[in-house]
């Protein structure tokens, strides 16, 4: 399911010296290459064709839990409740769809804030209006799994937390200086939790192997798409912005304690989340280096 191999990987960290000038703008329009190839169009208001075809294959993925799952218990932490006595299985669902629900929002409210930027016929505005509409096929990636289990039914009842209200505000109302070194910092912390939700998946699901695969794919579909989105902005930023991305991706990893407490009790404690300071691109998985555009 995912993309022929990219030839443009030139670094090996995502806090290296960032590309500048004439060399910056032809990484932009390779990158928007890269985009074309792995999506077909880029036509925003109808859709990605290959991308599309894509999800029609993720929607097909086998695999029905065969326990019953407690769907009251779900949607109401899902809901922002405080719930104890969740299942791993539970947890695991909720935490997909969590991060589905932050990412989602995000995306709404940074792309109204940016609609007149959007607008322009400029590398750079063009290119970050695709990675907006990438990430609407992440959020139906991650809500996806709930096709693997009965009655679990979660379009509604989330609710942003504080923390995750905060980091996007700052977002949304940035000047352009800070807007790309902030988004840096919470694309490196993205790719962080999806890696280590990729290593926690696959001790889950014992003898489920077709959900623990379809879960395990989905992350890797995401993980390649959002190494690219750490490449644009590492193009749009100075060198300033990147040595701002780490302290950043720090802290936006911490408050998944109060944006995703599911991921929290499946083990990403203080300790886990502290790798967060030796985290770079050399951790990611091989399948994930071969197929990411990265520079």
């Amino acid at each position: 399911m995912t993309s022929s191999r990219s030839n443009h990987t030139t670094g090996e960290s995502f806090f290296s010296l960032v590309p500048e000038g004439n060399v910056a703008d032809d990484h932009l329009l390779a990158y928007e290459r890269h985009l074309g190839t792995r999506n077909g169009s880029l036509d925003v208001n109808n859709g990605f064709e290959r991308r599309d075809a894509r999800m029609d294959d993720f929607a097909a993925l086998p695999g029905l839990f065969p326990k019953p799952v407690d769907t009251a218990k779900i949607r109401r932490s899902y809901a922002g409740q405080k719930v104890t006595g969740l299942s791993e299985e539970e947890m695991a669902v909720l935490a997909f769809a969590k991060v589905n629900a932050g990412e989602a929002y995000g995306v709404e409210v940074t792309t109204q804030a940016r609609a007149k930027l959007h607008e322009r016929d400029e590398p750079i505005y063009r290119v970050e209006k695709v990675l907006g509409h990438e990430e609407t096929y992440h959020t139906r990636l991650l809500l996806g799994i709930t096709q693997h289990f009965h009655d679990v039914d979660l379009n509604e009842g989330w609710r942003p937390p504080l923390s995750l209200k905060v980091l996007i505000f700052a977002l949304a109302k940035s000047p352009p200086a800070l807007f790309h070194p902030i988004l840096l910092g919470a694309e490196v912390a993205g790719v962080f939790l999806f890696t280590w939700l990729l290593e926690r998946t696959r001790t889950l699901f014992p003898n489920d192997p077709d959900i623990r695969e379809s879960m395990e794919q989905r992350l890797i579909e995401i993980l390649i798409d959002e190494v690219g989105h750490i490449a644009f902005n590492r193009i749009a930023v100075s060198n300033t912005g990147v040595r701002l991305a780490l302290p950043l991706a720090a802290q936006v990893t911490k408050a998944q304690e109060t944006m995703n407490p599911e991921v929290i009790a499946l083990g990403l404690n203080a300790d886990a989340r502290s790798e967060i300071a030796n985290f770079d691109y050399m951790n990611l998985p091989d399948e994930v280096r071969r197929h990411a555009f990265f520079v």
